[in-house]
């Protein structure tokens, strides 16, 4: 049975295991590097400046540490795993960002706190929808002016235990009984990269692999050498499904 904390505690004990990076919260792969060096520019476009702000599952803390990096200096972050808040805090050392633990669900801010609130491919991963509801009706509540997700859409609700895409309408509809009304909606453009390495990661791995295992090293020589290719035509097939960003303003 899917549980949320305890799925995430042993993904970040798979990190703990690699020898370099530890900035990708799951599986470490050319495919993910792409996707968040492209998702890395979508950040680039938000006005992160003199805002404080809170980011709802750091993962080990890569996101607020690149935030931080380009002089964002009211960084706060929580997360639902106990060993990714320890991987965060060791990413983050020295620098002036406060890193909490949470159960999923409560914030530990007063109502209002943030100028700005955001998730990188979280909501995604909570599929109790009386759950999913409670996090967001607290992520509102905590947010000032300004909530932006970046999660897995899909045209209808679909996936698995641990992960389900939902329809953009989806995500609206829930943020505006909550007072924020959403605004913009942008997709990332990896569209053939992700059908391509994802047939590479489930052809040439062991079925029994788990989100943050290594990769076999053929699926990893693989994707290298036809990335360059499916990168070209990411931009000539874009789609509006995967990873997008929802931009939500207060009504």
């Amino acid at each position: 049975m899917y549980n949320v904390e305890n799925y995430w505690n042993k993904v970040a004990e798979n990190i703990t295991l690699r020898t370099d990076t530890k900035l990708i919260a799951g599986d470490d792969e050319p495919y993910y590097r792409y996707k968040r060096n492209e998702f890395l520019k979508f950040l680039d476009k938000i006005d992160f400046q003199s805002k404080k702000i809170l980011e709802i599952g750091i993962g080990p803390g890569g996101n607020l540490e690149y935030l931080y990096d380009k002089g964002c200096r009211d960084l706060a972050g929580v997360d639902i795993s106990d060993k990714m808040v320890e991987l965060a805090q060791e990413q983050l050392k020295g620098k002036n960002i406060e890193v909490q633990k949470t159960n999923g669900i409560d914030l530990p801010y007063k109502d209002s706190s943030f100028d700005l609130v955001f998730t990188s491919t979280v909501l995604q991963h909570n599929t109790d929808e009386k759950l999913l509801f409670q996090l967001i009706q607290n992520i509102c509540k905590v947010a000032k002016n300004e909530i932006i997700i970046f999660e897995r859409i899909e045209r209808t609700i679909k996936g698995h235990e641990s992960n389900l895409g939902r329809p953009v309408s989806y995500y609206s509809s829930v943020f505006l009984k909550s007072g924020f009304e959403l605004i913009e909606v942008a997709f990332l453009k990896i569209q053939v990269s992700y059908l391509v390495c994802g047939l590479i990661r489930k052809k040439l791995n062991p079925r029994i692999r788990k989100e943050g295992e290594p990769l076999t090293k053929l699926s990893i020589r693989l994707e290298k050498f036809l990335l360059p290719v499916t990168k070209i035509l990411d931009k000539i097939f874009p789609s509006k499904r995967d990873v997008a960003m929802l931009r939500f303003i207060k009504c």
